[in-house]
């Protein structure tokens, strides 16, 4: 759960300091503009691929996700809160 972003615009609007624009997407009336020098790439970082690869931490992205789907999951409140404590206190 990230509540990180929400938790600091929120305490900015509160202490009267410019929050984050929303992002908004350039709508392009469904043309698609080739571009010759564009060249897409995808890296992932150490961290991730160590993750990707930690068989424990794939076990339990698994039974979260089977939880979600069955309506089961449950956050903790004191994990909630010391959270918003955290973020607070930065």
């Amino acid at each position: 759960m990230k509540v990180d972003d929400r938790i600091s615009n929120y305490m900015s609007l509160l202490l009267g300091d410019s929050a984050k624009p929303a992002s908004r997407v350039k709508e392009n009336a469904g043309q698609q503009v080739p571009d010759a020098n564009r060249v897409d790439s995808v890296s992932i970082s150490p961290v991730a691929a160590r993750m990707g690869e930690d068989e424990a931490h794939h076990a339990r992205l698994i039974a979260i996700r089977q939880q979600l789907s069955e309506g089961t999951y449950n956050i903790s409140g004191k994990d909630v809160a010391e959270k918003i404590l955290k973020v607070l206190k930065s």
